[in-house]
C-alpha cells in the first residue's frame, strides 16, 4: 500500500514531533490509520517529512518524523490555460492535469463559456492539494485567480500553444522549450476572433487528432503530450 500523504501548508517540528489538526487530522482517523504507520508530511513547496504516527487524538494527530528531504521542482513549468466549462468537467480537467504534470492553472473565460468561475478558489485548490496528494507531486500547482482570454494570452512563455479543431498542425515543431503555455478552449470551440488574437500574440494553433474530445479530455491529453515531448 503506498505511503499516505498528509499536506501541511505550514509545518512546524518541535522535538521531532509534528502536531496535524483540522481536515488532515479527520482523514487520518477516518482512514483508522495505526499507530507505528508511516506517512509522508509535505508542504506543498517541495519539503516532505517521512514520519510514524504517534497518536490520534480527537481533536490532533501527532506524528514523529524520521527523516525529511527535498523535491525540487519540475524543471519544466507547464501552464494549462483553460476555458470556464461545465464545473463537474472543469474540476476533473483539474485533477487530472495535476496528475500529468501541469504545474500552473489558469482559468479564463472564453466568448463561448457558458458558466462563470464564480467564489470556487478554495475548492479548487482543495482539489489540487488532494490530487498532489494521490499522485506524489510533492510541489502543488499554482491556481491563478480567473482571468479574461486577453490577460491570459498576454502571459509570457516560451512556447505558445492553443489546441484547436481547425487549421491546428502537429505538436512537436510548436515547442521551443519552457515554460509552455497550452490553451484549451470551451465546449463551443473558439471564436475567429480569439484565434486571431491567440495568432498574433505568437501562438501556435496545434491539433490532437481528427476526433473531437471533450474540453477536459484535451486537457488532460495535451498536457500529457506536452510532457512526452519534453522528455518527461
Amino acid at each position: 500500500m503506498a505511503v499516505r500523504s498528509i499536506y501541511l501548508p505550514a509545518v512546524s517540528v518541535e522535538n521531532n514531533l509534528i502536531h496535524i489538526d483540522g481536515e488532515e487530522h479527520r482523514h487520518l482517523a477516518v482512514a483508522r490509520a495505526e499507530i507505528g504507520e508511516t506517512v509522508e508530511v509535505f508542504d506543498g513547496q517541495g519539503n516532505v517529512w517521512t514520519a510514524a504516527v504517534e497518536s490520534i487524538g480527537k481533536r490532533e494527530a501527532i506524528v514523529r518524523v524520521r527523516e525529511s528531504r527535498r523535491v525540487e521542482r519540475d524543471p519544466v513549468e507547464l501552464i494549462l490555460g483553460l476555458a470556464m466549462i461545465r464545473i463537474a468537467a472543469f474540476e476533473l480537467a483539474l485533477e487530472k492535469a495535476v496528475e500529468v504534470g501541469v504545474t500552473r492553472i489558469v482559468p479564463f473565460t472564453a466568448s463561448r463559456s457558458n458558466v462563470a468561475p464564480g467564489n470556487r478558489h478554495e475548492r479548487w485548490m482543495r482539489i489540487l492539494i488532494e490530487a498532489a496528494k494521490q499522485s506524489k507531486h510533492y510541489c502543488v500547482p499554482e491556481l491563478d485567480a480567473a482571468k479574461t482570454f486577453e490577460q491570459t494570452i498576454s502571459i509570457a512563455a516560451s512556447s505558445k500553444i492553443m489546441f484547436a479543431e481547425r487549421d491546428g498542425h502537429p505538436l512537436q515543431p510548436a515547442l521551443a522549450g519552457s515554460p509552455v503555455l497550452y490553451l484549451v478552449g470551451p465546449e463551443g470551440g473558439w471564436t475567429d476572433g480569439e484565434m486571431a488574437a491567440a495568432l498574433n500574440a505568437g501562438f501556435q494553433l496545434v491539433s490532437l487528432g481528427a476526433s473531437i474530445l471533450k474540453a477536459e479530455t484535451a486537457a488532460i491529453v495535451g498536457g500529457a503530450l506536452i510532457r512526452y515531448e519534453l522528455g518527461n
